[in-house]
């Protein structure tokens, strides 16, 4: 599935998908954004949501651009305890 920058799909939800997107941790968060986005980003290095929240903003309102919540990424999240998945094959056991 493509992603999108999330501050440039908060201007447009119709904003075309990114082939390259950077990633940031911030606070246990990963924030993905465009080139442009990214190196605003760089170039403020906010250390807290709040920072980031306050970077991207809406020009003529107090809303910011970035979501309290993540897109779902499933790296954040453990692996399963029973680990991997097993094929449907057929047990020794069945009929041939």
């Amino acid at each position: 599935m493509a992603r999108r920058c999330e501050v440039c799909e908060s201007l447009s939800p119709e904003a075309p998908p990114v082939r390259r997107l950077q990633r940031f941790l911030v606070e246990g968060r990963i924030v993905a954004l465009c080139a442009e986005h990214a190196h605003a980003f760089r170039e403020e290095r906010p250390e807290t949501l709040e920072a980031v929240s306050q970077l991207f903003r809406e020009e003529a309102g107090q809303r910011s651009l970035v979501s309290r919540r993540a897109p779902l990424d499933r790296r954040q999240f453990p692996m399963r305890p029973e680990g991997r998945r097993r094929s449907g094959g057929r047990r020794a056991s069945d009929s041939g």
